[in-house]
């Protein structure tokens, strides 16, 4: 049995199972291979917070809706627990939970046993708090159990013409912030907006890491670089008037949990 149909399985076993799906290609073929395995409607639901961009959940939408599922959003400000905004080192663990609280009781109205994710096998191999928390939550994950890989899961994205398939990551706007940086509504909202406009110049793969009291730094792909140096004045203008004061571009590049790195600072 191949890795995608032992999902397919997984759901055709579990047909009361609900999905956690975010805007992100991995819960997006989750749903999928739900779709294609289980017997009658799917359920999924995904999470509007303020740590969300608006268009991660038009995407949600977006799968929902291709794929035939019935999609829930619930809004929740899980910024107004203080072990969020507080943003210790493992604060994924702490929203996770409330998330996994809110997903248990949509599930128990809705009548459903279970519920899954789109964790894979290579986040089972990074600093995943969220994932410490899904296990003490029975939280499964049919994708990584199966063997699944990102690029795996991206090619098969591809091949169904899932309208995420060549979406970039997007983590979740609690990732701009070093751990033990509050985070603000303030500050979240000044990141998006500031990513927005980066996306309208053509860039649309960055982070805005925020550095108190008002540091944007900037981080894009290597290759962009020369391409935003050129709008530099621009770039600054435009973030100085949302709310930087100070715009730095960190010539490492895009690199995928950064802000842990001042976990192991010390």
């Amino acid at each position: 049995m191949d890795k995608a149909e032992k999902v397919r399985t997984f759901f055709r076993n579990n047909p009361s199972t609900l999905v956690l799906l975010s805007g992100g290609v991995d819960s997006a073929v989750l749903a999928l291979l739900a779709s294609e395995g289980a017997t009658g409607m799917i359920k999924a639901i995904t999470f509007r917070t303020p740590l969300v961009k608006g268009d991660e959940i038009e995407m949600a939408k977006a799968v929902a809706e291709m794929l035939d599922i019935d999609l829930h959003i619930e809004d929740i400000d899980v910024t107004s627990d203080p072990k969020v905004s507080a943003n210790p080192g493992d604060r994924c663990y702490f929203c996770r939970k409330i998330l996994h609280r809110e997903a248990a009781r949509y599930a128990r109205t809705a009548g459903l046993a279970g519920i899954a994710d789109g964790v894979q096998t290579e986040d089972l191999d990074e600093y995943r708090p969220g994932i410490a928390a899904a296990a003490e939550d029975g939280i499964l994950h049919p994708l990584a159990e199966a063997g699944l890989t990102k690029s795996e899961i991206r090619e098969m994205a591809r091949t169904a013409g899932l309208p995420n398939s060549e979406r970039p990551a997007a983590p979740c706007l609690a990732t701009r912030f070093p751990p033990g940086v509050k985070i603000s509504r303030n500050w979240i909202e000044r990141i998006a907006k500031g990513e927005e406009f980066l996306v309208g110049k053509g860039i649309g793969n960055s982070r805005i890491r925020f550095f108190p009291p008002g540091l944007a730094s900037i981080e894009i792909e290597g290759h962009e670089m020369p391409r935003l140096l050129e709008m530099r004045e621009e770039v600054f203008e435009a973030l100085k008037g949302i709310g930087f004061p100070v715009v730095s571009l960190d010539l490492e590049g895009l690199k995928r949990g950064k802000m842990e790195r001042f976990l192991e600072v010390e």
